[in-house]
């Protein structure tokens, strides 16, 4: 068993009011299932949306990415053995 933490990439979208908003969301995961989790987490906490409105696009929904495609500079620093989160 891995316990290598990876970075993955969720395109996504959901349906409020009659409108459909489409997002895309970057989270660290050791696994895509924690990953599709922490997404429903979030955007069902931010939003109040549930789960069942959330949809995954099939091609490209989530995908792994490497530390220079992610566009969170806090994923920077995520190999190194005293990585931490930095709150300013």
């Amino acid at each position: 068993m891995s316990s290598e933490i990876k970075i993955f990439r969720t395109n996504a979208y959901f349906v409020k009011n009659k409108k459909k908003i489409t997002f895309s969301f970057e989270c660290r995961a050791h696994k895509i299932e924690d990953a599709l989790e922490r997404v429903y987490n979030e955007i069902g906490s931010r939003h109040r949306v549930k789960r069942s409105e959330i949809f995954v696009q099939k091609t490209g929904g989530i995908e792994e990415i490497t530390q220079e495609q992610a566009s969170i500079t806090l994923f920077d620093d995520v190999d190194q053995p005293d990585f931490r989160i930095k709150i300013e």
